[in-house]
Parts: structure tokens; C-alpha cells; sequence
């Protein structure tokens, strides 16, 4: 695996596959992974998004079915303003905010 340490990324597309990041910064960048196998230790992230495809899609899609409120969406089934307001309605119906 490749190892990256303490490196700045800016507006960057970023496929972290196979890949060790350490204490790097991400800003407003894409993190892209297909297989889920890679690390990453004490880096900063700020405005990124997180780009899922293949192995690792199929993980979150499998997570999202066991805990239907997690804060996952999948373009075009669903947009983030969907989910962040089922969240808020739950989160409104257990009485916590």
C-alpha cells in the first residue's frame, strides 16, 4: 500500500484504494473508494464529500438497511435533504431537540 504523510489537498479528487493517508488535510475534496481497503490516521477533512462505488457501496447500502436512520444517502435514490429530515423528524419524535 502507498503511504501519504502530512500532504494538503485542495478541490482534489482523491481515490484513497489501497492507500495509507496520515496525517494529511483534505479541503473540499472527493474521497473515492471501490474496494474499502485502505487507512486513514489523524488527518483534518473540511468541506469533502465521500464518493462510494463497487464493494464498498454495497457495505453501505447493507449498514443502511440495518440502521435506517444513519445519515446515508444514495444519489438519485435519495437526496441528503431527505434524509437529514427523517432524522430530524425522529430525532423530534424521541423528544430530543
Amino acid at each position: 500500500m502507498e503511504k501519504v504523510i502530512g500532504r494538503t489537498f485542495r478541490n482534489e479528487r482523491i481515490p484513497i484504494d489501497y492507500s495509507i493517508y496520515e496525517r494529511c488535510t483534505f479541503v473540499n475534496c472527493e474521497l473515492y473508494t471501490e474496494s474499502g481497503v485502505f487507512s486513514l490516521v489523524n488527518n483534518d477533512l473540511s468541506g469533502c464529500k465521500l464518493n462510494l462505488g463497487g464493494a464498498a457501496r454495497n457495505i453501505a447500502v447493507l449498514i443502511k438497511m440495518f440502521y435506517p436512520d444513519m445519515p446515508i444517502w444514495f444519489e438519485p435514490d435519495e437526496t441528503k435533504e431527505q434524509v437529514l429530515q427523517k432524522m430530524k423528524k425522529k430525532l423530534q419524535d424521541e423528544g430530543i431537540t
